[in-house]
């Protein structure tokens, strides 16, 4: 009976009392993002007026072959932004060194203020000439740079923030079927420092 007894109050601890025993995360702790998609190889940055600047576009995780890739990159759109980018180009990076691999872009660009910079929209296509000869699944450490300069702000204070921002990002293999190359984050902030 003292058996039956000992196996019933375990049984209650068990089954009733089962999370006691598991670790409690701390208010404290972070969750760990991983980086996907195409995206900007850094978040944020300081940047000084009236200089130029190339900044790397990655792929990462891409998990399919991708014999096409597709998007735009929205030069000082975001809401909170303000107008002090001014685009000059978007080259093919290493990791597309070989001949094979086609870019083409087209700049929408917006109302050019007095200081040289606008509001653009660039559309970027790039895709292999080689019969299922695309990108492998796999992390591309420099896909793409693109050039900008920072507008002369005469007068202007630290901290004038701006972006360059990835958006409608598409890739596909050779028989067609769409890869998700979605940014796991899509803005690139730019901060205006001055010296």
């Amino acid at each position: 009976m003292l058996r039956l007894n000992l196996l019933a109050v375990l049984s209650i601890i068990l089954f009733n009392f089962s999370g006691a025993a598991q670790t409690i995360e701390p208010l404290n702790s972070k969750k760990v993002v991983t980086n996907q998609g195409l995206i900007f190889e850094k978040d944020i940055d300081y940047r000084l007026e009236d200089s130029s600047y190339t900044d790397v576009i990655q792929l990462l995780n891409l998990c399919d072959k991708a014999q096409a890739i597709q998007f735009r990159l929205l030069i000082n759109k975001a809401p909170d932004d303000n107008t002090i980018l001014i685009f000059k180009d978007i080259e093919k990076g290493s990791d597309l060194s070989d001949p094979s691999w086609l870019m083409d872009y087209n700049v929408i660009k917006g109302t050019i203020d007095k200081n040289g910079a606008s509001q653009d929209e660039i559309y970027i296509v790039i895709y292999s000439l080689n019969q299922n000869g695309g990108l492998l699944p796999g992390d591309y450490k420099h896909l793409f740079n693109v050039n900008y300069e920072i507008a002369d702000m005469p007068g202007s204070t630290n901290n004038i923030k701006s972006s360059m921002k990835i958006s409608k990002a598409e890739a596909s293999t050779f028989e067609g079927n769409a890869i998700d190359i979605t940014p796991s984050r899509d803005e690139f902030k730019i901060y205006l420092k001055r010296m």
